[in-house]
């Protein structure tokens, strides 16, 4: 199981893609309101979390090896200020 951060956006949703149709078990965490259903009808497992609550994050932690690229923020503003550990 790979978790894939950002998978309903541009580079995340590549990310998921590919590793999809390579067959692999891809776990996403997904806020409510996101388009998320195409990941989910290609095979991805969808867990509700977000990166600015760390804490709801734990169940799509749950056994996934990491790996991806780091979220950037929706404004074009760059990377996330900070991250801590899950």
């Amino acid at each position: 199981m790979i978790l894939v951060v950002g998978a309903t956006g541009p580079v995340g949703g590549m990310i998921a893609r590919g590793l999809l149709e390579q067959g692999r078990d891809v776990r996403i965490p997904v806020r409510p309101g996101s388009n998320y259903r195409p990941r989910v009808d290609a095979g991805a497992e969808p867990v509700v979390g977000d990166l600015k609550d760390p804490p709801s994050l734990v169940p799509a932690c749950a056994g996934p090896k990491p790996g991806g690229t780091r979220p950037g923020r929706r404004d074009g503003g760059g990377p996330v200020d900070r991250a801590g550990p899950v």
